[in-house]
């Protein structure tokens, strides 16, 4: 049944889009090791950013979305735990922050209710907040993220898989140089070698 469960997830992983826009090893923020590429790419311009999402961009709503790319380069498929993933901001003075990334919804709703309750620290919406439910606007945009996000799907050995997360910086774009993008939680499927963790740092990626 494992074995099964795991060749539906390289079926649904084959069929996605696997045209990558760019070369993900020419990206300045990565991280390689272990046959593994992580990049990222921040959509930090404002004409870049609605060329991709439209006049509904989140980088109007002080969300900065981050295309990443991961590239496995083994024999082994490889799974990442989406929901794992942090952006790490370790300024030179001040207190060292880690980001969760949000869900299409959060970001959906943040971009049309900009008079929201507040993020707390740069996170999650506080609980309770009404995501469940909305009109047919939010909900078309919804799906249009969740279409340009990271899929949830097992890598392919040889296979480059590449997607948005998005990140509530407040808009403090410049914060960004003192950031990382952190990938705790990718494993090989059927081989129990571990991976390490990915780092893959901004500076001086980051555009200023």
């Amino acid at each position: 049944m494992r074995l099964a469960a795991v060749a539906a997830l390289l079926l649904v992983s084959a069929a996605l889009p696997q045209a990558v826009p760019v070369d993900p090893v020419r990206l300045p923020a990565h991280d390689f090791h272990q046959g593994i590429l992580v990049a990222c790419d921040a959509y930090q311009n404002a004409q870049r950013a609605k060329k991709t999402f439209g006049k509904q961009n989140p980088l109007k709503a002080g969300i900065l979305p981050i295309a990443v790319y991961i590239r496995n380069s083994t024999k082994w498929p490889v799974a990442i735990t989406l929901h794992a993933v942090r952006l790490e901001i370790v300024p030179p003075k001040g207190p060292r922050q880690q980001l969760d990334p949000l869900t299409p919804d959060e970001v959906a709703t943040t971009i049309l209710h900009p008079k929201r309750p507040e993020f707390g620290a740069r996170g999650r919406f506080p609980l309770p907040f009404p995501t469940s439910n909305g009109s047919k606007k939010r909900r078309k945009l919804r799906e249009k993220l969740e279409l340009l996000s990271f899929p949830d799907a097992v890598i392919a050995p040889g296979a480059t898989v590449h997607g948005f997360f998005y990140f509530n910086m407040d808009g403090d774009y410049d914060a960004l140089r003192f950031a990382r993008f952190y990938v705790p939680d990718l494993k090989f499927l059927g081989s129990t070698k571990p991976i390490m963790f990915f780092e893959a740092p901004f500076s001086p990626a980051a555009v200023p």
